[in-house]
């Protein structure tokens, strides 16, 4: 029996990842005019912790200033990418059935994400669903996000559920990692825009409503 669903955020309750993706893209472009964009792969940006994140644009902008020179410019940046971003827009909908379902059957609902506290539940406010969650768990808490699996142990720690009673549904390669590193079933949200290594997931699910059959199945 399912006990507890854990949701990853960026790229599964929102579209947001390859959102994400194109605009850290950009500001290395910005940066680092000279960049050969044919043969750099961008890939390893996509899932990162903040702090990850940071480390990666240092590298591709081929920049020796702190990391929190880098971080400053670049949330800069993306404040001003992310005004014109509407999070109701890039909601999946079809999440709404896994979600009255688990409150219908009692299962505890939870969000794990690498994203800041703040902007979990901004998203999620902005989404009118922050109240279907149990737990909302940030990769700030730890001192090491995904794919160190803290994020989901200490998850399932607050849900007062054992990993083989829960279930996540993640996109990146990274959080799979964690994920599975933390001996949770995990379900994939298959991305095609991007290069990701999603072969570590238990399942691959094209929608939410696929998702939700697995879902379903587990739970018999």
């Amino acid at each position: 029996m399912i006990k507890a669903i854990i949701f990853d955020m960026d790229g599964v309750i929102v579209d947001t990842e390859f959102q994400d993706f194109r605009i850290q893209q950009e500001f290395i472009k910005k940066e680092n005019p000279s960049i050969n964009q044919v043969k750099t792969n961008f890939d390893e940006l996509i899932g990162q912790s903040y702090n990850m994140l940071y480390e990666t644009l240092r590298k591709f902008i081929g920049s020796n200033d702190s990391l929190n020179e880098i971080k400053r410019r670049f949330e800069s940046y993306n404040a001003i990418a992310y005004e014109s971003i509407n999070y109701q827009q890039l909601f999946r909908k079809e999440l709404f059935p896994i979600l009255k379902w688990a409150k219908s059957k009692g299962v505890l609902l939870a969000v794990a994400s690498s994203s800041t506290y703040e902007h979990i539940i901004e998203v999620l406010n902005s989404c009118n669903i922050k109240d279907y969650f149990d737990v909302i768990y940030s990769g700030e808490f730890v001192e090491e996000s995904k794919p160190n699996p803290a994020i989901y142990l200490n998850t399932l720690e607050k849900l007062n559920v054992s990993a083989d009673q829960a279930i996540t549904i993640e996109d990146s390669y990274y959080g799979i990692s964690a994920a599975k590193a933390a001996g949770i079933t995990t379900i994939a949200y298959k991305e095609t825009r991007a290069a990701i290594d999603q072969s570590a997931a238990d399942y691959l699910v094209e929608d939410m409503t696929e998702a939700y059959e697995i879902i379903q199945t587990l739970n018999k």
